[in-house]
């Protein structure tokens, strides 16, 4: 392999990390010579990256202005939502006895009640992924895993559109609580309105920051 691909790599993912943690914000101008300069390296492999992010979704790129950190539309919300419901709902209703033997189950219920406790987004932000995914290992289906996973990186952007955390944490517990209670149905019902909720609270985030940006504010 060569370093050449490997700096290519690199600079890609270290972008995209900046995208999704959000300290590259949506609608940002991505300067290909200022990024270059900072990372000590030529322009090309700068642009190759971002040229693979536009195809990707998270950048867009417009003739004679430039590259941009693209901001989701309700559209993509909507989208994002109900691939969520569909393969997380899927498996549940399929896979609801694997979830149940999970080995982090227990724990992840315990670890929920200390944010209950101490409000801890920080820890929150670990189990959220580890909660779902953990619904979605269950099936040892690598084509839904690895669809889940890619999903994750355009959900990781929806969560910096609201700060809901304690609310989604209860709405886990409620989840996670009617798994161990051997309860599908229920277990279903609250992640429907769990992601209904997320919806919700997002699209309504959303469409504040766009009237942010509207009135001459920073999103």
């Amino acid at each position: 392999m060569s370093k050449d691909y490997l700096m290519r790599k690199d600079i890609y993912s270290l972008i995209k990390e900046k995208i999704v943690s959000g300290s590259f914000l949506p609608g940002q101008r991505l300067n290909v010579r200022n990024l270059a300069d900072i990372l000590h390296i030529s322009t090309t492999p700068v642009r190759d990256a971002l040229l693979k992010l536009s195809n990707e979704g998270f950048v867009e790129v417009f003739p004679r202005r430039g590259f941009f950190v693209k901001a989701l539309s309700e559209k993509e919300v909507l989208d994002i939502i109900e691939a969520r419901i569909m393969v997380e709902g899927f498996c549940i209703n399929n896979y609801f006895d694997e979830i149940k033997k999970c080995e982090d189950i227990d724990s992840l219920k315990e670890k929920m009640l200390e944010v209950k406790q101490t409000k801890n987004r920080k820890l929150f932000d670990e189990l959220d992924k580890k909660f779902h995914s953990a619904i979605i290992c269950a099936s040892y289906n690598n084509n839904i895993i690895r669809f889940f996973n890619e999903l994750w990186e355009k959900i990781e952007i929806l969560r910096r559109h609201n700060e809901r955390f304690m609310k989604s944490n209860e709405e886990h517990l409620k989840i996670i609580l009617s798994i161990l209670a051997d309860n599908k149905k229920k277990a279903y019902k609250a992640l429907l309105i769990h992601l209904s909720n997320v919806k919700k609270e997002t699209l309504y985030s959303l469409n504040e920051g766009i009237k942010t940006i509207t009135r001459g504010g920073v999103l």
